[in-house]
C-alpha cells in the first residue's frame, strides 16, 4: 500500500537528498583535484608544451599574414571593379 506523506515532509526529504548530493559532488571534485595534482608528470605553461607553443605561434603569424594578404587583394579587386 502506498505510503502517504505530507507535502512538507516530501519537500524536506527532497531538500535533504539534494544537499547530500551536493556535498558528495563537492567531495568528489576535491578528490579528483588532489589526484590530478599527485599524478601530474611535469608542470606545463598553459595548455601546450614548449615545442607545441612555438608551432602554434608560427601558425598564428602565418595565418595573420594570409588574412592580411587576402584583405589587400580584395581591396585591389574592389578598386578595379568599381573604378575607385
Amino acid at each position: 500500500m502506498a505510503e502517504t506523506r505530507s507535502r512538507k515532509a516530501y519537500r524536506e526529504a527532497q531538500q535533504h537528498a539534494e544537499t547530500e548530493a551536493e556535498s558528495r559532488d563537492a567531495r568528489r571534485r576535491q578528490v579528483e583535484r588532489d589526484y590530478a595534482k599527485q599524478t601530474r608528470t611535469h608542470p606545463t605553461t598553459g595548455r601546450f608544451d614548449d615545442v607545441t607553443y612555438k608551432k602554434v605561434n608560427s601558425l598564428k603569424k602565418k595565418l595573420n599574414w594570409a588574412i592580411g594578404i587576402v584583405i589587400g587583394l580584395l581591396v585591389i579587386v574592389a578598386g578595379v571593379l568599381f573604378g575607385l
